[in-house]
């Protein structure tokens, strides 16, 4: 099998956590500044989750950057009625659906598509009409696999947190298990994209997953920056791929 390129999102939440921490009375740090750092570091699209509770990216946000038009946009939203509004609004390149709870302090794990089978139908079919991919944030689970198949998504983001948490011979079995939930995805016709929890040690053995054709990470990106800027963070992790 031929090698690919492997695409890099940069999730710029952080970015936006920063200012927001300030409760509205920064304008700082600008997201569209650091966006525009990202693609000189390399960055292939750029990824932003507007959650319901808003503690990072903002819907202005989104406009501002569909309004530069100077990057791809994933973005990721809880699938509900509202937020399919705000990607008909918006049109970005591709929209993960991913699953929210406002206690969490990050996405907890993947989307529970077979739970949600006819909101996620739905969804996805609005986005079709209005010629929007869907990417599903998943479990590498072979069930979770097949319904997304099932229900058209384009593909899948196999939420790679249980391997960035394992160590020893429990990563070895997590990364089996994306191995093997990769081959169902392409075999069914769906792209294979990966990501949460990344890093610039753990990125070099999730490059193994045959298919992988885009990784977005964020958190490590954002924190190496305090050191090094963003432009070079992104350089770094680019390197890494």
């Amino acid at each position: 099998m031929a090698k690919k390129k492997i695409r890099l999102g940069v999730n710029v939440d952080h970015v936006a956590t920063l200012r927001q921490l300030r409760k509205g009375s920064v304008n700082y740090p600008d997201v569209l500044e650091a966006v525009t750092e990202c693609l000189k570091g390399g960055a292939d699209q750029i990824t932003v989750h507007l959650r319901g509770d808003r503690r990072h990216i903002q819907e202005s946000d989104l406009r501002i950057l569909k309004k530069a038009k100077v990057a791809p946009i994933n973005l990721e939203l809880a699938a509900t009625p509202t937020m399919a509004e705000v990607a008909l609004k918006y049109k970005p390149e591709i929209v993960c659906l991913v699953p929210e709870k406002r206690q969490e302090l990050t996405t907890e794990g993947g989307l529970d598509v077979v739970r949600y089978k006819n909101r996620v139908t739905k969804f996805i079919r609005r986005c079709h009409q209005a010629g929007i991919r869907v990417s599903l944030f998943i479990e590498p689970s072979a069930l979770q696999v097949h319904v997304s198949a099932d229900v058209g998504a384009d593909a899948v983001e196999f939420h790679t947190g249980q391997f960035a948490l394992a160590r020893g011979a429990r990563k070895t079995k997590e990364l089996k298990r994306l191995v093997v939930a990769a081959r169902l995805a392409h075999g069914l016709g769906l792209k294979v994209h990966a990501g949460h929890g990344l890093d610039y040690k753990n990125v070099t053995l999730i490059k193994r997953i045959p298919y992988l054709e885009e990784l977005n990470i964020g958190h490590s990106i954002v924190c190496e920056s305090v050191f090094v800027g963003i432009r070079n963070a992104v350089k770094k992790m680019k390197a890494k791929l």
